[in-house]
């Protein structure tokens, strides 16, 4: 096993490494590994060029590691913006919507359709048929007001 140790020149382990960790994130869910691929594959270029002693890589490896995760982060939750912040949130979504009655409000009580779907509607008395707008959602239960 030495023989294979003299055989091989260290520096070249980060090298190893960085493939290792990018492979590695092809397996691993959670977009982490590449940025310490990226640090090994930093380090390793320090190391071919300058041939500093094991802790010296080691602090090098540590620096840009915590760059690149800081950097990776910002990149990541920069493009996590989606351009619809309530698309799964479909009760928020529903406020302002227009909703047509479909069982009359009597006594603050009824149900509201808004094409297949239908919800239980609360608010001033309207007959079936009228067209509401919501203008709030309690649990599964529309708020609705007359459409203006």
């Amino acid at each position: 096993m030495s023989e294979i140790a003299d055989l091989i020149d260290l520096r070249w382990g980060w090298w190893i490494a960085a493939v290792i960790l990018a492979a590695a994130e092809i397996f691993v869910p959670g977009v982490f590994l590449i940025w310490l691929a990226l640090a090994a594959l930093v380090t390793g270029g320090v190391a071919l060029l300058f041939d500093p002693p094991l802790a010296v890589d080691l602090a090098i490896f540590a620096v840009v590691a915590v760059a690149s995760i800081y950097v990776g982060g910002n990149i990541y939750r920069r493009n996590a913006a989606t351009p619809e912040p309530l698309l799964n949130n479909r009760a928020a979504r529903m406020i302002g919507m227009r909703v047509t009655i479909c069982q009359a409000i009597v006594a603050g009580q009824g149900r509201a359709t808004d094409g297949d779907s239908f919800w239980s509607a609360k608010g001033p008395d309207m007959a079936a048929g009228a067209i509401s707008t919501v203008i709030a959602v309690e649990g599964n239960t529309l708020v609705v007001e007359p459409a203006a």
